[in-house]
């Protein structure tokens, strides 16, 4: 007997799409053939949703709720479902006073379905599988986990898996009464089936993506592994939690066939293997990536999406996911559209109740594909992309050499990403930096650590050594900042307030004011980063302790406050400088906080009260 499955991603905003989720719905839909559903946003929305839904399955007739002689207004509400879920979570919208004394749908239907709203009388699955994130994403995690309590059958049972649940499982079942699942599903007995499906192996669902309305940047990748694990143990990271075991070599031709085959061809590669260098078959897996697409000038054409969907819906493989892409690529077909089709295109879908997902049918669909099928081949021009490999997580410079090297410069890599996490690597970093320059790859990135065991000048001199580097290669790096925070530490699961043994709160709010500014990354181009840190350690420490609107707006006040202020801390003897230095540090400046501080430091501390 066929379940109803719940597959559900909080509401948090991230870039990659979630990997175990897609290989559950693989599981449950295609292995074990059950009811699928997948959802990331607002859960309450979601309820209102499901209400609406289960409402139009079954009481209404869709072709005749409207008499034909009731205004267009109502015609415009009915393909307005944000309107209809709206009255379904509060009760009150004013486009639904025209029909408020006679219709049945608002006496009777609307209100019947907003009083269950609020008793919370939701339609329900057997089973929800919730994933989670970082650990810093725990309060909204735990949010989730007991709002979706509110979908769970009677006897239904929930699941808690991904990173943060593997990291601080006993936290999570505190918080929630539910005992996660520790790691990754790379047991046959996972989730306490009765097979020996390992669902770690399994290809991914792509489908489920497009159920939802959030977008994910990389949406358009095949995310996979071909390694699993990492030989190193360092005291910072948690892939020695999450995935203990090293693997040399996990396949990946077949899965990404699968995806082809299935959901159409992805753009690029994205692998999140923690330490692919130190695989014994790096050579196969090299290889496998050239025989994927992937080699050195590899192009792509972009799939046919309408073709994609139209023979999915036929074979009935997640109807939800294909009405509502079908529905998509129609709003996006009618505005590439002249004036004129356009307007055959709308009657078109109006007549055959194709505006709005919840009116839509494949039946419609498939009746309109002879008149909607040569618009698309028309005015849906594809065009070939080059396509690149990304080794998302890193390389280890520790391990590169001539020959590794030479073996990814035969893949269409960009960027190539190496962590350079301790200025004690320098030499290591650099000699892997020049290596790739030698092999033809230019567009670099990195990963770099703050806040752990490292100073601000280890920081600064990590940066400036990329920029000098740029110069001397002819190379574009990139660097990331990536502050440290303990992933176990409960007290810092919402705030991110780990402060490092050589820093402080100001000195931590400085540079995220020049990361915010810089959009989170560090580019090439020396007058562009001396404008950013500083030309020199001493302008880096003076950021360090300048006001942060100072910072954040440097046009704004480097001619005039920002020189004043320069001015007043300049002044300062040694002993009022480590005075005025302690208190800056705190970042906080409250008459409390300044206390009873010579004037001259008081007098310093206003700017730091000034507001953006």
């Amino acid at each position: 007997m066929s379940r109803r499955v719940l597959l559900l991603e909080p509401n948090w905003k991230n870039k990659y799409p979630p990997a175990n989720l897609m290989k559950l719905a693989t599981y449950f839909r295609s292995v074990c053939k059950d009811d699928v559903r997948f959802y990331k946003g607002d859960l309450k929305n979601f309820a209102a949703q499901l209400l609406l839904e289960e409402f139009f399955s079954g009481e209404v007739d869709k072709e005749n709720l409207f008499a034909p002689e009731q205004n267009d207004a109502a015609q415009k509400f009915w393909r307005q479902e944000k309107f209809l879920l709206e009255f379904i979570k509060t009760g009150k919208n004013s486009l639904l006073e025209f029909m408020r004394e006679e219709d049945f749908f608002y006496e009777y239907s609307l209100k019947k379905l907003h009083r269950r709203f609020k008793a919370e009388n939701f339609p329900t699955f057997d089973i929800i599988c919730v994933n989670s994130l970082f650990t810093f994403f725990f309060d909204e995690t735990v949010s989730a986990i007991n709002f979706a309590k509110k979908f769970l059958a009677e006897d239904g049972k929930i699941f808690v898996g991904g990173v943060a649940a593997t990291l601080v499982p006993k936290f999570f079942e505190d918080a929630t009464g539910i005992k996660p699942h520790e790691g990754l599903l790379d047991k046959p007995d996972d989730l306490g089936k009765n097979d020996d499906v390992i669902i770690d192996t399994l290809p991914q669902d792509y489908s489920i993506l497009d159920e939802i309305d959030y977008k994910y940047p990389a949406a358009d990748a095949y995310i996979t592994y071909t390694t699993r694990g990492c030989i190193r143990k360092c005291s910072f990271c948690a892939v020695s939690k999450l995935e203990p075991e090293y693997k040399d070599h996990v396949e990946i031709f077949n899965q990404l066939k699968h995806t082809e085959e299935n959901f159409g061809a992805k753009r690029n590669l994205l692998l999140m293997d923690n330490n692919v260098l130190a695989s014994k078959k790096f050579d196969e897996i090299i290889d496998e990536i050239k025989a994927c697409g992937f080699a050195k000038g590899a192009n792509y054409l972009p799939p046919d999406e309408y073709s994609i969907a139209l023979e999915n819906l036929r074979a009935g493989f997640n109807d939800r996911a294909y009405l509502k892409k079908i529905i998509y690529l129609y709003d996006e077909l009618e505005k590439k559209l002249p004036e004129n089709l356009a307007g055959e295109f709308y009657s078109a879908r109006e007549k055959n109740f194709l505006l709005s997902l919840i009116t839509a049918s494949k039946e419609k669909i498939f009746a309109l594909d002879d008149f909607v099928r040569p618009l698309f081949e028309k005015y849906f021009k594809r065009k070939s992309l080059v396509r690149y490999v990304d080794f998302n997580q890193g390389l280890d410079a520790r391990l590169v050499d001539d020959h590794k090297m030479a073996r990814l410069a035969e893949l269409n890599i960009r960027p190539m990403r190496i962590a350079f996490d301790h200025i004690e690597q320098r030499d290591i970093y650099e000699r892997a930096i020049r290596l790739a320059a030698k092999y033809g790859i230019r567009d670099l990135s990195n990963y770099l650590l703050y806040n752990f065991l490292d100073t601000p000048a280890d920081f600064y001199n990590r940066l400036k050594i990329n920029i000098d580097l740029c110069e001397d290669l002819d190379v574009a790096i990139y660097s990331f900042p990536m502050k440290y925070c303990p992933i176990d530490a409960p007290q810092y699961f919402s705030n991110r307030d780990y402060i490092g043994r050589h820093w402080n709160k100001k000195f931590i709010r400085a540079i995220q004011a020049i990361i915010n500014s810089t959009k989170g990354k560090v580019g090439r181009g020396r007058e562009f980063f001396e404008k950013a840190f500083g030309k020199n350690l001493d302008e880096f420490r003076e950021l360090l302790y300048m006001p942060e609107p100072f910072i954040i707006y440097r046009l704004r006040y480097e001619d005039n406050l920002t020189e004043s202020w320069r001015e007043k801390f300049s002044a300062l003897n040694d002993d009022e400088r480590t005075l005025a230095e302690k208190i800056i540090e705190q970042n906080k400046f409250s008459d409390k906080d300044i206390g009873d501080a010579p004037k001259k430091i008081r007098e310093l501390l206003e700017f730091y009260r000034i507001r953006r």
